[in-house]
């Protein structure tokens, strides 16, 4: 299962692109915009047995900066949701299901 999101796209190319190309369980993706280019964040079960939290950018123009993500953070991490102070990002998160 790929994260493909239409947030971004519907905005940008009106078409679906994978911010991450693994066939693993990557979920609940949320989104922020910020110095002119996407934030993407969401859990992802790819190499423990602990959901993890990954992070991508996406620029503007809908390039994918950092393919299949960066990872931030691992301990059982459910439904992340970000906002952006202009200066400051927040990341939360759900520990546990």
């Amino acid at each position: 299962m790929a994260i493909i999101t239409t947030i971004i796209t519907l905005s940008l190319l009106n078409a679906d692109f994978a911010i991450t190309n693994l066939n693993t369980y990557e979920l609940y993706p949320c989104v922020a915009f910020a110095n002119n280019q996407y934030y993407v964040f969401w859990t992802d079960y790819r190499h423990t047995s602990l959901y993890t939290l990954y992070g991508a950018r996406v620029s503007a123009t809908g390039t994918v900066i950092d393919l299949n993500g960066k990872f931030l953070f691992q301990d059982s991490v459910f439904t992340p949701a970000v906002a952006y102070d202009g200066t400051n990002f927040l990341v939360v998160w759900r520990e546990g299901c």
